[in-house]
């Protein structure tokens, strides 16, 4: 009979991580238990939600200026001025 070629070390350890592990060899009332866990889909529990931070609301505020300039008569001017803040409360 001829003798095999050696391999050398680089191409032995190429071939070992090719090959799959192998499965675990279980006694017949392990198997029957290890096929029905597969079998049942288990539910992921869902995240808790995170809590939304409150923004705080401000307040509307509406600034009316109001400024009225008369001539009553020739050579008599009458400037009035009126200044309103509105402060409105959101809802």
């Amino acid at each position: 009979m001829a003798k095999r070629k050696k391999q050398s070390a680089k191409v032995q350890k190429r071939k070992g991580a090719k090959t799959r592990p192998k499965a675990k060899n279980l006694s017949k009332a392990r198997r029957g238990k290890a096929a029905a866990k597969r079998a049942v889909a288990r539910a992921k529990p869902k995240r808790a939600p995170m809590k939304k931070a409150a923004r705080p609301i401000a307040p509307a505020v509406e600034i009316v200026a109001v400024e009225v300039i008369e001539q009553p008569a020739p050579d008599v001017i009458t400037v009035t001025e009126v200044e309103e803040t509105e402060v409105r409360q959101a809802s």
